[in-house]
């Protein structure tokens, strides 16, 4: 009987401890849940599956769920109010820690971005790449640039290459 009940029990003082943190994270969850959701959707950004569950799970609790925004977002989940929580940038597929932190250093450096163009040309164009940028728009994390994704994604070469021209004329002068 010992046997069978050490495969699925464990001792009395590690049932107390997981009581106690049981308690703690139900009362935080009761008490702070746009703030709590949030740090839990951070914990699982890298699992889209769980993401997906957890979003449910922020809806059941009337908790809204903003999109990813290049002017509002952050790397992690965060929280915009009692009952707001702003998708994090980190937790877009393709996208990376490196591209949105240069996107966020940016934007705290010389505030909002306009349009794709001014997006292209502000940004380092070597931590963010095509693929990452279409990562992004697809998200809607563009979408405060502009409403149009196919737009967007359209005007994408132009913005590019319009981008790597001005930087090519301020290295000449």
């Amino acid at each position: 009987l010992m046997e069978k009940f050490a495969g699925y029990g464990f001792n009395k003082s590690h049932s107390a401890a997981y009581a106690l943190v049981s308690y703690q994270t139900a009362w935080l969850k009761h008490h702070f849940p746009a703030a709590f959701m949030a740090a839990v959707l951070s914990a699982d950004m890298d699992n889209t599956d769980k993401i997906v569950t957890l979003v449910e799970d922020c809806r059941r609790l009337k908790l809204e769920v903003l999109q990813p925004d290049v002017n509002h977002s952050e790397f992690k989940f965060s929280v915009d109010n009692d009952h707001t929580i702003r998708y994090g940038l980190g937790a877009i597929k393709g996208v990376g820690e490196g591209a949105v932190e240069a996107v966020i250093e940016e934007r705290q450096q010389n505030g909002v971005y306009a349009d794709l163009f001014e997006f292209c040309r502000r940004v380092d164009l070597r931590k963010l790449n095509r693929r990452t940028l279409e990562g992004l728009i697809r998200s809607g994390a563009l979408t405060s640039l502009s409403d149009n994704r196919a737009s967007l994604l359209a005007s994408l070469t132009m913005a590019l290459d319009s981008a790597e021209q001005g930087a090519r004329n301020q290295e000449s002068g």
